[in-house]
């Protein structure tokens, strides 16, 4: 029974892995690609005030429209403000971007993550 309960939680991690690898994938092939410009950068900090992350807030434009938009991801070091970097975004939603070169990286984290949860099951 023990058993078969962690094959279970495997498979289901391994489902929510594949759904993340299709949706960047779906990103990757029909996302719009901007050159984006870092316009602030912010720290996010932990309950004991130490620095976790840094939050990105980036400014593009797209079909006329301007935007600013902060990433989602959070990184260990911070960009500097007036940086230049490409993102991919889905023109339906352009407050949910992926830094380009991030984008094939996580295709290889969520694809081992996924085939590791199915030997693990």
């Amino acid at each position: 029974m023990k058993n078969m309960i962690w094959g279970i939680i495997g498979l289901i991690i391994a489902v929510i892995a594949a759904a993340y690898m299709i949706s960047l994938i779906v990103l990757k092939k029909r996302g719009q690609l901007v050159l984006a410009e870092v316009t602030e950068v912010r720290e996010k900090k932990n309950r004991k005030g130490m620095t976790t992350s840094y939050i990105h807030r980036m400014k593009f434009e797209y079909g006329g429209k301007n935007y600013e938009k902060d990433d989602r991801a959070g990184f260990n070091q911070a960009f500097a403000v007036g940086t230049k970097k490409l993102i991919r975004f889905n023109s339906s939603n352009p407050s949910k971007f992926e830094y380009e070169d991030e984008i094939k990286k996580n295709i290889i984290i969520a694809a081992v993550l996924a085939g590791t949860a199915v030997v693990f099951s």
